[in-house]
Order: C-alpha cells, then structure tokens, then sequence
C-alpha cells in the first residue's frame, strides 16, 4: 500500500475528499486552534482526519492521479488500486491491521466493526504550515502597593477641628458658587444681544450670519472628497479579476462503461451493454478500446445520464470522457 498511501497522503492536502473505490473515503474536517489549561499547551489550527465507509463509488480523482503521476494508462491504474484494495480487504479478515501511511489505521474491533484511528504525524492543513504546538506558562501577578486607606471609616471619630473646619466650608462653598454665576449671566445675555435680532411684532428670534464667516460654495465638493473612504484611508481598491470559465463548446461528451487492450475484448462487453438497451459503440484512443454507453454534445446533459446509469445500474465504474 506504499505507493497509495503516497498519493492519498497528497491528496488531501488539496481535496477535502479523497475516495478510494471499493473502500471508503477519507473526508478532512477543519480544526479550530485550541489551548490545554491543564498543560498549558497551544496547538495550531489543523484538519482532521474521518472515514467514510460509504463513500465507495470512483470519482476518477485518484485513479487519474496515479496514471498521471506513474505515467500508465487509465485501466491499469485502476487495475492496480483494485488490487490493493483487495489485499486491503483480505488483511482485515485475517485480524491485521491496515496501515495508511500519514493518514491512518484500520481494524476490525470484537464485533467485527470496521475502526479507524488517524494518524497525528500530517496537519493537511496548508495555511498552518510550519506551525507547531508550543507551551506557554501563566503569568503570576504580585501585588507592590501598599494598602490604601478608606476615605470613610465608621470606626474613626473626627476631633473638634475637622468638624468646625467642615462647618465653615458648608457656608462658603455656595456663597463663592453663588457670585460666580452673576458674571456668567451677564456675559451671556451680552451675547445674545450681538448674535440675534428680535422682532417685537412676531416675537420671535432670528439668527444672524456674522459678515466674517464666508460660505464656501464648494464645501460639498470637499465634504464628499474627504469622507470617501479611499481618500480617507489612502488607500486604493484593486479590480476584482473576472472568472473564466471553461470552453466546453465543440466537444464530444462519451460516458464509458470500459476500457480494453484488445478491440475484440472491448466488442464482447459492448455487446453485452447493447443487449441492456444502451446504443454503444467502441472508441480507438492511445492504444486503448473504450466502449462508449452514449454520447452527448452538452457536458450538463452527460452529467444527468451518468448519474442516471450509477444510480439505476448500480454500475460505478462508468466514467465520462471528452474529446
């Protein structure tokens, strides 16, 4: 299993998915930063490792990528992966455990369920990398100042001085606040007088525009210049790029139910899916015969048949293929 561990391990740096056919499929789920109280410990952000039993159908994601990266056709890539999944399978019934190199461990337990323990020794986690867990103790505070006094104490007697000084206070205190608003009362109503004019036969007042405060004319123009945000901040907003999108136009969309070494191979099953109803028909490519199921012009169209035939067919092994 070296070889798969390899590119399953790679994988899942990239896809949150990756599904080995037959087996199961190792799903990442994101792991917030946290912190041990008990050890005082910081451990960065990562994803975790789950299995999926279910998720057996090929997607064609890691069968492509090993005929990519060991240079070797379609079929045989997944000829080989078939074959360790078989070996994968015949360890488990012989009670060993199946070891995912970076990614985890499988066994069965007593009641013959299925357990899966990933491995800690990968963060599949990109934007943590080079992060690492680090211990960091708590900082002891100690108390410097001196005890402060209470400004009020139940217990303390105030002698005979404090009291008549007390005493005096309580008498000029409002006296001094008293002739301080009598100068304050006379400034404002001087103020009044020279900035408004009344009119007795309305009674009411008027605000009056001091000749030397010019209106500036253009104070919204300089208003809108300097609360916009990019003048405010000084900075300047970069144009989103536009997303492309494929060209799918002029392609033909097969949805492949096998590829054959030999024509009279690929003949034998193409007979087989024709008496299923399917109008097939056998492609040449790369020294490859496929048999093609149906063929569509419209990638959505191909989509909707292909789900169609792995539903209906329980056939996983179907795949599509353009050119």
């Amino acid at each position: 299993m070296q070889d798969i561990n390899k590119y399953i391990s790679g994988l899942l740096f990239i896809h949150d998915c990756v599904i080995l056919p037959g087996f199961g499929g190792f799903v990442t789920n994101y792991h917030a930063a946290e912190h041990n109280d008990l050890s005082n410990t910081f451990y960065p952000p990562k994803k975790d490792v789950l299995f999926n039993k279910n998720l057996t159908y090929n997607d064609g994601l890691l069968i492509n990528y090993l005929a990519k990266n060991l240079n070797i056709p379609y079929q045989e890539a997944e000829e080989q992966i078939w074959m360790e999944v078989q070996k994968a399978w015949l360890q488990l019934d012989k009670e060993e455990e199946v070891v995912f190199d970076g990614v985890g461990t499988f066994k069965y337990d007593k009641n013959r369920n299925l357990f899966f323990t990933p491995a800690e020794t990968e963060n599949f986690l990109t934007d943590a990398y080079g992060l690492a867990s680090f211990r960091f103790p708590p900082l002891n505070y100690q108390k410097n100042a001196r005890d402060l006094i209470p400004l009020y104490n139940s217990d303390y007697t105030m002698n005979e001085g404090v009291k008549k000084t007390l005493k005096i206070a309580a008498l000029v205190v409002p006296l001094v606040g008293l002739l301080g608003i009598i100068p304050y009362t006379r400034y404002q109503k001087n103020q009044q007088q020279a900035g408004y004019a009344f009119d007795s036969s309305s009674e009411q007042s008027i605000e009056v525009t001091h000749s030397a405060m010019p209106m500036d004319t253009n104070m919204d123009k300089v208003l809108d210049i300097t609360t916009d945000k990019r003048q405010a901040l000084f900075y300047t907003e970069e144009a989103t790029p536009a997303i492309t999108r494929q060209n799918t136009e002029g392609l033909t969309f097969y949805i492949i139910g096998g590829s054959y070494k030999t024509e009279i191979n690929a003949n034998e099953q193409a007979a087989l899916f024709r008496k299923k109803g399917f109008e097939t028909s056998v492609l040449s490519d790369n020294d490859l015969y496929r048999v093609s199921l149906a063929t569509f012009d419209n990638k959505v169209n191909a989509l909707h048949e292909l789900r169609r035939i792995r539903t209906e067919e329980k056939n996983d092994k179907v795949w599509l293929y353009s050119k």
